[in-house]
């Protein structure tokens, strides 16, 4: 197994060096810290440009290590994958672990959000770039594309379908995918859900989505798997088992 150095996926965060602090920065850290200030500085989190936070890409490495270490079969699938920013973590790592392993993506690819333009060109830069192995890409609209091109093995699936929308669209979006998802979810696969959020519990996280927990606690309603909620920093993500 590679060391935590060998297999570090931070890097691939697009624009991580914006996360990096300046030497001014550091400098005013330190003079609050030794003043006894119960805060520091740091840089804003952008929620349309950042997309996910250096907590979530920690979140997906331990995941997805742990899923691949109990040798769990079948392949990745990604609802949602935009520019591409956690689709090049996940390829990082099954590159690293598990480079033969199946992995789809699924988009529209022409909702634009923050200031990214040409979404798929971006998104193919953006593996290229990492020097990463394309995914199997499924273009067009999820109500049409799934179930009827998602594979009927799946290890590992990441939900993300956020688009500024309504959250009564997001949430039928949302219960289309899970009810194509999971029966085909291998026995301990992993679902993560982009945007689930509870308030109170949720600790940093905003509820950019509302619509997620709504439909995700309703399709969970009658089953034994219960979504657990990560720290994600500045986010919100929660993930589920299939039992």
């Amino acid at each position: 197994m590679m060391n935590s150095a060998e297999r570090n996926t931070l890097h691939l965060m697009p624009g991580v060096e914006r996360w990096q602090h300046p030497a001014w920065m550091t400098f005013l850290n330190k003079v609050l810290y030794k003043a006894r200030m119960p805060f520091a500085l740091t840089h804003r989190f952008d929620y349309r440009n950042d997309m996910m936070s250096l907590e979530q890409i920690a979140n997906f490495d331990l995941l997805i290590t742990d899923l691949l270490e109990r040798k769990v079969e079948g392949a990745f699938v990604e609802l949602g994958c935009y520019t591409g920013n956690t689709t090049a973590v996940f390829g990082k790592l099954l590159s690293l672990l598990d480079p033969a392993r199946e992995f789809h993506v699924f988009d529209r690819f022409d909702i634009e959000l923050g200031k990214e333009r040409g979404i798929r060109a971006t998104f193919e830069e953006r593996m290229r770039r990492n020097a990463l192995p394309m995914p199997v890409i499924h273009e067009g609209d999820l109500m049409e594309l799934v179930p009827a091109q998602i594979p009927g093995h799946i290890a590992f699936a990441h939900i993300d379908l956020g688009t500024g929308g309504s959250p009564e669209n997001h949430s039928k979006l949302m219960t289309h995918a899970l009810q194509a998802l999971y029966p085909r979810m291998a026995k301990e696969g992993i679902i993560v859900l982009m945007d689930y959020h509870v308030s109170g519990r949720t600790v940093l996280g905003k509820d950019v989505n509302p619509g997620v927990r709504k439909a995700v606690d309703a399709f969970l309603d009658d089953k034994p798997e219960k979504p657990i909620l990560l720290l994600a920093g500045p986010c919100s993500h929660a993930f589920l088992r299939k039992l």
